[in-house]
C-alpha cells in the first residue's frame, strides 16, 4: 500500500496500484448480457495531476498495467475482456463533477473521519440553513459506506421534524 501510495504522492501512476474488483453482474443478471458479466476495477492510487503527461494521454498505459497485474492473479482475465472503459480522477472531475476526482468528496483520512467529517461543527449533518442537511460520501461514515450518509442525515431530520 505504501509503494503504491508512494507513486501517487510524487505524481505518478501507481507501478503496483491496489486493485479493488467487484462484480455487480453475479447478484445482479440484469446489468450484462446472458453468459458475460460486468466487472468494476477501483484504483489506489491514482493522483489526480501527473507529473509527466496528462491522464488522457496516460490512461489506456495505466489500465494496462491495471489489468497485467490482475492477470497475474486471475490468468486469462485479460483475454476475457470484451469492452472497457477507463475513468481517471480528471474523467470523474469532467463526469461527474468530483472535485480532484476524489470519489469520497474528501481525504478518508483521520483529521477527516468520524466527528470531523466533513468538518468539526458539522458532523451532526446539520447546516446553518434551517432544514438544509448534508448528506453524502463527503459525511460520516465517508463514501465506502453505501447509504449510509443518507440515513444518518435522514434519522437527524426526523429527530428534528
Amino acid at each position: 500500500m505504501e509503494r503504491a501510495y508512494d507513486d501517487a504522492k510524487y505524481g505518478r501512476p501507481s507501478a503496483s496500484p491496489i486493485l479493488e474488483c467487484t462484480i455487480p453482474s453475479a447478484v445482479d443478471p440484469s446489468v450484462a448480457p446472458p453468459g458475460k458479466h460486468l466487472m468494476t476495477m477501483f484504483i489506489q492510487y491514482a493522483p489526480y495531476t501527473l507529473r509527466d503527461g496528462t491522464w488522457d494521454d496516460r490512461k489506456e498505459q495505466f489500465a494496462d498495467r491495471c489489468f497485467d497485474i490482475l492477470d497475474e492473479y486471475a490468468p486469462n482475465f485479460k483475454r476475457s475482456v470484451i469492452a472497457r472503459q477507463v475513468l481517471t480522477p480528471l474523467d470523474l472531475e469532467r463526469r461527474f463533477a468530483l472535485t480532484g476526482g476524489n470519489i469520497f468528496q474528501g481525504a478518508m483520512t483521520f483529521p477527516q473521519l468520524f466527528f470531523l467529517r466533513p468538518l468539526a461543527g458539522y458532523a451532526d449533518y446539520r447546516t446553518p440553513v434551517d432544514n438544509l442537511y448534508l448528506c453524502g460520501a463527503a459525511t460520516h461514515p465517508g463514501g465506502g459506506v453505501m447509504g449510509a450518509c443518507g440515513y444518518n442525515a435522514a434519522r437527524e431530520m426526523l429527530r428534528d421534524a
